[in-house]
């Protein structure tokens, strides 16, 4: 049993060191270097990327107002589910009254959504 053991433990010690070692045994001959070493902006990103569109500055303020507006109403819609679930959870006169608060803040979260 433990021979297997050994036996497993020197196949991964050696499947995760090979790709390392073989880099390493790379000629300086063999490696190009390029005249921008280093990382590089376009090689970095981690996201989608919007590309700037030229429109109106009356038009642009509005739309980036009704974007930060959207974050209270959220949460608002969110604590509400949260406190419905809490008082399922708990229940009796207890739970009632979570779940009756939790009701009203949504519904507040959602009209403030929807305007």
């Amino acid at each position: 049993m433990f021979a297997r053991l050994r036996l497993v433990v020197l196949a991964v010690t050696v499947a995760v060191t090979a790709p390392a070692l073989a880099h390493g045994q790379q000629t300086k001959s063999a490696r190009v270097s390029s005249p921008a070493a280093g990382p590089r902006l376009e090689l970095t990103a981690t996201a989608v990327r919007h590309r700037a569109v030229a429109i109106d500055s009356a038009a642009a303020a509005a739309q980036a107002a009704r974007r930060k507006s959207m974050g209270q109403p959220v949460a608002l819609m969110v604590v509400g589910a949260a406190a419905i679930v809490v008082g399922a959870i708990i229940g009796g006169d207890a739970g009632t009254i979570f779940m009756i608060g939790g009701a009203v803040a949504g519904l507040i979260g959602l009209y403030q959504y929807l305007q």
